[in-house]
C-alpha cells in the first residue's frame, strides 16, 4: 500500500478555503489508495470518518503548481492523525495536521478505532511528526455577527456539512490577510440548519440554533503563537 500520496492540483490556491479542499481532495484520494475510503468504511464496518480539528500552517500562500503530499500517523484508539506537505514550484510551503475520528453511521457516536482490524497495519512514515493542534480559546466577546443558513450544496457524503464550507464562511469574515488557521469541529449540522457565526476578525464561533457551539476556528500568520 501507499504510505505517501502526492496529488498535484491544477486548480491552484489563492485562500486557506483553497488549500482546505486540496487537502481534502488529497486525503479522499489517499483513503481510497488505502482502502479505507468512505464506501469500504460504510458497507463494512457501519462507521463515518469524521473531521474533528486541523492545523494549517503556511510560509506563505502557494504559487504556481499546488500539491499536497499526505500521510497517517500509528492510530490510536480514539482518533487517526493525517500530516501534509503543502508545495508549489518553489518548494515546500507550510504542512498541516488533521484529527480524524470514527463515529457509528447510525447513532452518529464515536467508535473506537481499535474495532476497525484494517487500520492497524496501514504503512506511516518513520520517524512521525508530532505537531498537533493545541487548545484553543476564543474571546468570550466576538462582536461582529452574520447569519448563516447551510444550503444542500454543502453537504457531503456523510450526510452533514462539509468541512471546507465552514472555512469557506469563516474565512469571510477575516479582516486581514491570514497564511494559517486551527479549527476545531465541534458539532455536525445539517442542510436548513442556521448558524450565527460571531468573530473579532481573527477568530470565528459558529453557533447553532440550539446554542451550542458548531465549529471554532482562529486564522493567524506564521510566528503569532
Amino acid at each position: 500500500m501507499q504510505e505517501i500520496l502526492e496529488l498535484r492540483c491544477p486548480q491552484g490556491a489563492s485562500s486557506l478555503t483553497d488549500v482546505m479542499a486540496a487537502l481534502e481532495q488529497a486525503a479522499v484520494a489517499h483513503s481510497v489508495v488505502l482502502h479505507i475510503d468512505h464506501d469500504r468504511m460504510l458497507s463494512e464496518f457501519g462507521v463515518l470518518w469524521m473531521l474533528a480539528r486541523c492545523r494549517l500552517t503556511l510560509h506563505r500562500m502557494p504559487a504556481e503548481g499546488l500539491t499536497v503530499q499526505t500521510f497517517l500517523r500509528k492510530p490510536t484508539a480514539a482518533v487517526s492523525h493525517r500530516d501534509f506537505t503543502v508545495l508549489d514550484d518553489r518548494g515546500v510551503c507550510g504542512t498541516a495536521v488533521q484529527t480524524w475520528v470514527l463515529a457509528d453511521a447510525e447513532e452518529r457516536k464515536l467508535r473506537s478505532l481499535k474495532t476497525i482490524t484494517p487500520l492497524w497495519t496501514l504503512p506511516t512514515p518513520v520517524p512521525e511528526r508530532t505537531g498537533f493542534l493545541r487548545h484553543l480559546s476564543l474571546p468570550e466577546k466576538l462582536p461582529d455577527r452574520l447569519s448563516w443558513t447551510v444550503a444542500p450544496e454543502e453537504i457531503d457524503s456523510n450526510g452533514h456539512l462539509n468541512n471546507v464550507k465552514y472555512i469557506l464562511h469563516a474565512e469571510a469574515m477575516i479582516l486581514r490577510p491570514c497564511t494559517c488557521l486551527e479549527v476545531l469541529f465541534d458539532r455536525e449540522c445539517f442542510a436548513g440548519e442556521t448558524l450565527t457565526l460571531e468573530s473579532d476578525g481573527t477568530y470565528v464561533r459558529g453557533v447553532r440554533a440550539d446554542g451550542l457551539d458548531a465549529f471554532r476556528c482562529r486564522f493567524f500568520k506564521e510566528g503569532e503563537e
